[in-house]
């Protein structure tokens, strides 16, 4: 199973509709975080991405950002309104400001504190509950103390990604303290990080024989292709995929206008090109390009230049 990873501010629900009217391989994805707020009741707005009616291409599963039981459990009985069956728990996310209020990779060194919300939530929710997280926060041993927690919840699965929190998505994958610790997990583990080419997949694969599910982010915007190619163990020609390519950019565009006004489109776009530009060798003059662009038209004229410096050939139009 191929598993579409959240990346706050990339894979919302524009992204994933348009990406499955191009491409295939994807069987699932897990949504970026909501973040709990207080509040006497769940704001609809909150929780857009995931509306029902804008995930009808890509099964999604909703993701929490939260340590609070009493807003957890709050979310979860809005979600379930909207016929969500599983919950995913975010304890990945690296980012210090989150991390310093014990959410995300932060709440890792406290195995005590996660037993207690644990203990509060999962009895009070109908979802199965999913958890997203890393090897710790400071260090990667933080996990040999999280996993006799895990241990005793009925969780969905767990996916890891074998990085700390500290290292946010930079430095080496530290594959021996996976390897360490993934035989004394109870739960089905998932695999996700620095998937990003079909060679990738399969040494992940070599090194982890017992996981079945991989989760992917940034490799699928480097490389479109990704998820198809593991599918079918392929590499694909993307010479011969010059009109695809362009076909889904231009349908990217002119979704993101239908959602928003030209200039967030534009700053969107801007924002998207800074994992877009790994799909072409020369990416640094690519994200220069982009980044300078100053309308929709240019940015479009651009992509057509770039694309077709790709494939050698000549393209009138994007339209």
């Amino acid at each position: 199973m191929i598993i579409l990873a959240p990346l706050h501010g990339f894979t919302d629900f524009i992204f994933r509709n348009v990406y499955a009217r191009h491409f295939t391989g994807i069987d699932m994805a897990v949504s970026p975080f909501i973040s709990l707020t207080h509040s006497s009741k769940v704001n609809p707005r909150k929780a857009k991405d995931v509306l029902p009616a804008n995930n009808l291409s890509i099964p999604v599963i909703p993701q929490i950002l939260g340590n609070q039981p009493d807003l957890f459990i709050q979310m979860c009985q809005f979600l379930d309104g909207w016929g969500y069956e599983e919950i995913n728990w975010n304890l990945g996310c690296p980012v210090k400001s989150i991390a310093n209020k014990k959410r995300g990779s932060g709440l890792l060194p406290h195995p005590e504190l996660l037993r207690s919300i644990l203990e509060q939530i999962v009895p009070e929710i109908k979802q199965k509950l999913s958890i997203k997280l890393r090897l710790g926060y400071y260090d990667k041993d933080e996990i040999n103390r999280i996993i006799p927690v895990l241990n005793d919840f009925p969780l969905k699965n767990i996916t890891i990604h074998p990085r700390i929190g500290i290292q946010m998505y930079e430095g080496e994958i530290i594959h021996q303290g996976l390897n360490d610790i993934i035989n004394s997990i109870n739960h089905e583990v998932i695999y996700n990080g620095d998937i990003v080419d079909l060679k990738s997949y399969n040494e992940a694969k070599l090194k982890y024989p017992s996981i079945k599910s991989w989760m992917i982010g940034r490799g699928i915007y480097y490389n479109p292709w990704l998820a198809e190619e593991i599918k079918c163990g392929l590499e694909t020609d993307k010479t011969n995929q010059r009109i695809k390519l362009l076909d889904f950019f231009c349908d990217l565009y002119q979704e993101l206008l239908k959602h928003k006004g030209e200039t967030q489109t534009i700053n969107k776009i801007k924002d998207l090109w800074q994992l877009f530009c790994f799909i072409f060798g020369n990416h640094q003059k690519v994200i220069n390009q982009i980044s300078h662009a100053v309308s929709l038209a240019e940015i479009e004229e651009i992509t057509i230049r770039v694309i077709e410096t790709v494939s050698g050939t000549k393209q009138n139009a994007v339209r």
